[in-house]
């Protein structure tokens, strides 16, 4: 049962909204109660996704950034249904891309964990196989897969493109005469325009943002608005794109920056053209929790 995962989830879109919805929040109830019920350790990472994906990391990688959607990964897993605990699939060296036809909650989890990180991935049936169940998953099971990501590498394709945004990027910084931007190892580029005082957040940390993207090649402004939790999006670090991610961890409470950011880590930014080098202005007013 190797390929379990290899689900196509197009026909979740066939199920009535409310009878979706409702059938969401009873998943995430009953996710949520199993998970009050089994605490695990104290050292656990908790992640509650406004999705209704809950993932438990009990070790974290040594990874900075989350996968994308062209990067090659490998896993190691194990699923089992969380009525029962039974064991339905599993594979020690599973090669994949978040853009296959896997199912939805799988898209979810695994961009919110880094390399060399063992999680807990807790998915509603409504990410999973829905109605229909799939082998011997049922219908409207929800599922846990234990998993390890063990590898994320880009593409040969990704790396020269990136390679490619960082020389555009430089040669912007240069003829604007912008002296004083900082080159991060990522390949992003940042200006610390006012620094705060207070706590630095981490990965998992929920924020409250003011974010600013333009277009590095027009500085048309794409986004200009205020983001912090709310119940469709946990404004975790995590939660935003990789070169938005990256910069809100170099910034305390209370600072601004500019970062300029290759297209390969701008990828998920509604409105945005594809390979398109971006500026994010940045002002980070709190770490939530």
């Amino acid at each position: 049962m190797i390929g379990m995962v290899l689900v196509a989830s197009a026909c979740l879109k066939e199920i009535p909204p409310n009878t979706f919805d409702k059938q969401l929040e009873k998943d995430i109830q009953a996710i949520d109660d199993y998970l009050d019920a089994n605490p695990g350790s104290p050292n656990d990472i908790i992640i509650k996704d406004a999705s209704g994906v809950r993932i438990v990391i009990t070790e974290l990688g040594t990874g900075t950034i989350p996968p994308n959607f062209g990067n090659n990964l490998k896993v190691a897993y194990s699923g089992s249904l969380l009525s029962n605990g039974s064991v339905f699939d599993s594979n020690d060296s599973y090669l994949l891309k978040l853009s296959d036809a896997i199912i939805v909650g799988w898209k979810i989890g695994l961009s919110l964990i880094t390399q060399g990180t063992h999680a807990k991935i807790y998915i509603p049936s409504a990410w999973g196989y829905g109605t229909e169940g799939q082998g011997p998953i049922p219908a409207n099971a929800n599922l846990v897969f234990d998993i390890r990501l063990i590898d994320v590498v880009p593409t040969l394709q990704q790396t020269d493109k990136l390679n490619s945004d960082i020389a555009d990027i430089d040669t912007y910084l240069a003829q604007n005469q912008i002296t004083t931007a900082i080159a991060h190892s990522s390949g992003i580029r940042y200006v610390v325009t006012e620094q705060g005082s207070g706590s630095t957040p981490g990965l998992y940390n929920s924020v409250k943002t003011h974010l600013v993207v333009k277009l590095l090649k027009t500085s048309e402004v794409i986004i200009d608005q205020m983001v912090e939790p709310v119940p469709t999006f946990s404004s975790r670090v995590v939660n935003y794109p990789h070169g938005v991610l990256l910069g809100l961890q170099l910034l305390a409470e209370g600072s601004k920056a500019t970062i300029y950011c290759p297209s390969v880590l701008a990828n998920g930014l509604t409105g945005v053209p594809a390979n398109s080098n971006c500026i994010f202005e940045i002002e980070l007013f709190d770490v939530v929790d």
